[in-house]
């Protein structure tokens, strides 16, 4: 890692805590909901969990064709993964051995999110997946609880609805509404056009999407009222709002891209901050605050307060592009991760 420079001087760098790697490019990044582990998994297959510190360091076997995706239960007490082997594990951590095996429903099982509500007020722990067009809920025993109709086209992402138990799933054309009880949806947003992640604001009241065409399509969550920001460069892959549901922050671009959503974005200029060389490849908002940081595939890392300051705050650089960050649930840490495999955890100055 080192330090960067514009014209404009030296850019404040963060403070490093430790650094890892991994075999091969790391494809999901996520800390434990307690913030006392961090784990990582590569395009290979393996799969590390890290204590706060780096001192520690547990290797899970992961899956044999490739790991894709890592999934902490709200509570921490379950951790998850999905694989081209079109397998979900979960896993006893203490043994370093699959707990659950469970059949995703097609070759390779892509997403997966455990529901925010699990383990609180009376809620059970609930694991959706998607593997192609197949959806399933799974409780925290590898029990099959659900599995709805197949999807129009291949499933692109999902995301539960913040504080809620409803399931919103992304095909071809459409955003669907999953109730756990119903095996039909809900409701449907229809659009035409091929959408790539959803983003819930975090009151609930937006969701947002990046697509194909290089646009992001934003939604009223209770009126299905809806918008469409376009002039990206390239697809939009990334998204990420702020605590308050304020900001939200877009890539697509080698600028990071934030629309004020006060009220509604419709007919406002955004926020542009610019300081990467290459397109985003990672957003992340902190959880209590309105510090955002941004990696690129420049190998950047950047911290922003938008709507303050055009200049980021801190950064610093690695030598191979950026592939995930992460906020510690305590705000205090920031992890990165690259696609040659170099970990590292960091706080801002």
């Amino acid at each position: 890692m080192f330090s960067l420079k514009t014209n404009r001087g030296p850019i404040t760098p963060f403070q490093r805590h430790w650094e890892a790697e991994l075999s091969d490019h790391v494809i999901d990044l996520q800390w434990s909901p307690t913030g006392s582990k961090l784990a990582a998994a590569s395009v290979s297959g393996e799969i590390k969990l890290f204590s706060e510190d780096g001192a520690a360091a547990l290797t899970l076997p992961g899956h044999g064709f490739g790991t894709t995706a890592i999934a902490w239960s709200a509570d921490g007490e379950h951790f998850a993964s999905a694989g081209q082997d079109g397998k979900i594990i979960l896993w006893d951590i203490a043994a370093r051995a699959p707990k659950h095996t469970m059949d995703g429903g097609a070759s390779w099982v892509e997403h997966l999110a455990w529901n925010p509500l699990g383990g609180t007020k009376g809620f059970n722990h609930l694991l959706a997946s998607a593997a192609g067009k197949k959806l399933r809920l799974w409780n925290e025993g590898g029990e099959l609880k659900r599995e709805f109709p197949n999807q129009v086209s291949t499933i692109s992402s999902i995301a539960w609805k913040p504080k809620a138990q409803e399931l919103t799933s992304a095909a071809y054309s459409n955003l669907s509404f999953w109730l756990p009880g119903n095996a039909s949806p809900a409701r449907k947003f229809e659009w035409k056009g091929s959408i790539l992640t959803i983003a819930w604001s975090p009151n609930g009241k937006f969701v947002a999407t990046g697509d194909q065409d290089a646009t992001v399509h934003f939604w009223f969550e209770k009126s299905g009222k809806e918008l469409q920001m376009w002039g990206y460069p390239t697809k939009v892959r990334e998204l990420a709002w702020s605590a308050n549901s304020k900001y939200l922050a877009t890539g697509g671009s080698a600028d990071v891209t934030v629309w004020d959503c006060s009220s509604s974005p419709a007919g406002t200029k955004p926020i542009t901050l610019s300081m990467h060389d290459r397109l985003i490849s990672a957003l992340a908002f902190q959880k209590t605050t309105m510090h955002l940081a941004s990696a690129g595939q420049d190998g950047r890392v950047l911290l922003w307060l938008p709507g303050k300051e055009t200049r980021p705050l801190a950064g610093i650089g690695a030598n191979s592009p950026v592939s995930r960050i992460a906020w510690s649930p305590d705000d205090k840490r920031l992890a990165m991760s690259t696609e040659s495999g170099f970990i590292a955890v960091m706080s801002p100055p």
